[in-house]
């Protein structure tokens, strides 16, 4: 199911774009922008927390890290838009 979605945009090529939100709490989650673009590009995809028709969920472990990135976002046509992330300690 949710590769239908997914192969409406190449995600390990696609344009990512950020919303004003992330912005917001860039400071206060100690976010890096690089990790969340990795998290959606190689990350994997976590059902419980995607819906129809475009949100999806990604998640990714940094094992040196030990740190695993949650990334909300909405697939576009020609682009993806990421929401919000979080990252949380261990996996």
């Amino acid at each position: 199911m949710w590769e239908e979605i997914t192969s409406r945009v190449d995600r390990k090529a696609a344009e990512i774009t950020f919303s004003p939100h992330l912005f917001d709490r860039k400071e206060y989650w100690s976010l890096d922008i690089n990790k969340i673009e990795e998290t959606i590009r190689t990350g994997t995809i976590f059902e419980e927390k995607s819906e129809l028709p475009n949100k999806i969920c990604f998640k990714r472990y940094f094992g040196k890290e030990n740190i695993t990135y949650t990334v909300i976002t909405r697939y576009h046509k020609e682009f993806i838009e990421v929401k919000t992330a979080w990252p949380n300690k261990g996996r």
